[in-house]
């Protein structure tokens, strides 16, 4: 029943970090931060914790709350003795805030044992202590003790105020649990469409706060009681059973025993009389487990309604009997006190028993007439208005707010729109000019290209024509030894002017490709000699992209080195082959030459170099280089030449 479920209102104070106390390092962890698996440890753990000294005292109280929050759910008189430690405590530390929350638990705890009369006592005590945010709860719980006295009118006036509270606060567990409580209250009334709506609203309320707490779950089970009652029999127990899911989850026994009482009549109606017993027994269980005569009076209440079904009048009229003696004389909710008076009248008749029959019809009138009287009726249709009316402001209120956030929209695209059409036409312009002055590189880019181009195109002409006059020049010269210097000189020309071919006739303008460079350059140089038929020329090397700085000095070098094996190291016709290998690694260039002829003799220190090997050590010093004869068991020469370059070097 609704007006038990008083505790979880509280959870919202808990919502803390956890926190380790005591020199034995329990550690406190608060409601609903704790894994959902709320066993009978978890409650021995606080148990042992509020023993120990903690400070401040509002710890020691959070966790003497949390004791109540789930004792409550499982024995009232446990839950009670730790409410009255923590309102001891609060007092007489004078506490206002905290005596008030414990007085507010208290009253809802004695509603649980049948005492509406204390629990009002405790209630209003508590009213001018609490935080403003707990007077939505304060108000749920007034109207609790209001619908145990049968007063459902006064009841439903506490639940507009609670909503009225919720909507103003905008706290949707206050509106959730205001909503269900009309629910409740219709249901009562026997008006289930009504409730029906209301009951949707809460539990549209609690999913969309996401906490599976104690009164999402009875929720479900109200709205289980008002599909029913429509006879939408499938929906109902699909709510009763989430109901009992979610109990059995947290250990809500008050729930589990509501829900079971409700699977009594459902199942009484698909005439599945087996499974309406075996639901009124478990009632009962989790009520006795509770030690709450409420729940108890109502379990039996169901067992002899399914017994009353199965025609066993006698176990009835037993189960009846013991449900009024469980209620006592001053049971304050005529709701449920009256069917029992009426199920034992019909028991009665069936007995043959006219007379206490007869009796105990009179009992259910004069309790039904509490229930069911103009005035509650009037208050009824009026908060019914209220609400529909409330609803209605609600309504035209949103649409007022929907209406302002869609102009609000509106003037923002409209805003946004010109911004954006003035950006492009920024984007635009500068896309504009950029492409213009991206044209006009384009158009120099193309020009300083092809001057380059011509440049090295004219150098490359006009080495060749330095080449054909040293040709020229050669056919007058009868001397050999001066016909040999001037075939050199025109080979050490025509390696300049490749360079040059190689850079206007390629892609790249800075560097040259010098695997192809050089079997380019030993061709030529192998033809000058007329070498050709004898002597193979092999580049043994990846291709290598180098810059005109470095290539032309390696281009002579090569060249020399060329020279001087045509003209020493393959004697009378001799064939043989070269072979070329330029590497990198990291910023260091070898070049390693190779011939197989016939060696290279050293000469005398004292005799001095030729022309070619002093423009070869000039050639290497401008690069940063050495040269080094390599000592190898196979014949011929082989150097090794190495040059330190710029990290710039590019490479294909």
């Amino acid at each position: 029943m609704k007006f038990l479920l008083i505790l979880p209102g509280f959870i919202w104070y808990c919502f803390l970090p956890g926190i380790v106390c005591g020199q034995n390092s329990t550690t406190y962890k608060p409601v609903f931060s704790y894994p959902p698996d709320f066993a009978q440890e978890y409650l021995d753990e606080l148990q042992h914790l509020s023993l120990q000294p903690l400070q401040p005292d509002s710890l020691r109280w959070k966790v003497l709350w949390d004791l109540g929050y789930y004792t409550h759910t499982r024995n009232l008189n446990r839950a009670l003795a730790f409410t009255d430690q923590g309102l001891e405590e609060s007092t007489k530390a004078k506490n206002k805030v905290w005596e008030g929350r414990f007085q507010l638990v208290k009253g809802a705890i004695l509603l649980r044992m049948d005492e509406p009369d204390q629990a009002e006592i405790y209630l209003k005590s508590a009213q001018n202590k609490v935080n403003p945010n707990d007077l939505w709860l304060l108000y749920t719980n007034l109207g609790y003790v209001y619908e145990r006295r049968g007063d459902l009118g006064k009841a439903f006036d506490w639940a507009k105020k609670t909503l009225d509270l919720g909507i103003a606060t905008g706290d949707l567990k206050a509106q959730a649990m205001a909503y269900s409580d009309i629910s409740y209250l219709f249901w009562k009334q026997e008006k289930y469409e009504s409730g029906l709506i209301y009951g949707l609203k809460s539990l549209e309320l609690f999913r969309k706060r996401g906490i599976d707490d104690l009164d999402f779950d009875f929720t479900h089970y109200v709205l289980g009681n008002n599909y029913l009652a429509l006879s939408q029999t499938d929906k109902a127990e699909s709510h009763f059973l989430e109901s009992i899911a979610m109990g059995e989850k947290f250990g809500f026994y008050n729930n589990l025993s509501d829900a079971y009482i409700s699977l009594v009549t459902l199942y009484i109606h698909k005439n599945d009389f087996l499974a309406a017993k075996k639901a009124g027994n478990n009632a009962l269980y989790y009520a006795e487990l509770l030690d709450n005569d409420f729940m108890q009076m109502r379990a039996l209440l169901g067992l002899g309604e399914v017994t009353y079904a199965m025609g066993n009048f006698r176990d009835a009229e037993s189960y009846l009997i013991n449900s009024i003696e469980v209620a006592g004389e001053d049971f304050g909710d005529h709701f449920f006190l009256s069917k029992v008076y009426e199920n034992l009248s019909n028991t009665y008749e069936k007995l043959g028993n006219s007379d206490k029959a007869l009796s105990a019809y009179k009992t259910y009138h004069t309790l039904n007439q509490t229930i069911f009287n103009k005035e509650t009726e009037q208050k009824t249709a009026t908060l019914k208005s209220a609400l529909e009316l409330a609803q209605k402001e609600n309504t035209i209120k949103q649409q007022s707010i929907d209406l302002a956030q869609q102009k609000k929209k509106a003037t923002y695209w409209y805003v946004g729109s010109i911004l954006l059409f003035v950006f492009i036409l920024v984007l635009f312009r500068g896309y504009r000019i950029i492409k213009k002055k991206n044209h006009l590189l384009e158009i120099q880019n193309k020009e300083k290209s092809f001057l380059v181009r011509e440049t090295h195109h004219r150098i490359k002409n006009n080495l060749q024509v330095v080449s054909s006059l040293l040709s020229l020049q050669s056919t007058r010269i009868k001397d050999p030894q001066m016909l040999q210097i001037m075939l050199e000189s025109q080979n050490r020309v025509q390696s300049m002017g490749l360079v040059h071919q190689k850079l206007y006739q390629g892609k790249n303008l800075a560097c040259i490709e010098m695997k192809d460079y050089f079997s380019k350059l030993g061709e030529e140089i192998v033809y000058s000699f007329g070498a050709g038929n004898k002597v193979k020329l092999t580049c043994d090397m990846k291709p290598m992209e180098l810059d005109i700085v470095k290539a032309i000095p390696i281009g002579l070098i090569v060249n020399e080195l060329i020279t001087n094996s045509l003209k020493y190291a393959f004697p009378k016709a001799a064939s043989g082959q070269i072979t070329i290998q330029l590497e990198k690694i990291n910023h260091t260039l070898k070049l390693h030459y190779r011939d197989d002829g016939v060696g290279f003799r050293e000469k005398n220190p004292d005799s001095p170099a030729g022309f070619g090997a002093q423009l070869i050590q000039l050639l290497s010093s401008q690069l940063n280089g050495e040269i080094k004869k390599i000592n190898h068991n196979h014949t011929g020469t082989y150097f090794l030449l190495t040059f330190q370059t710029a990290p710039q070097t590019v490479y294909a």
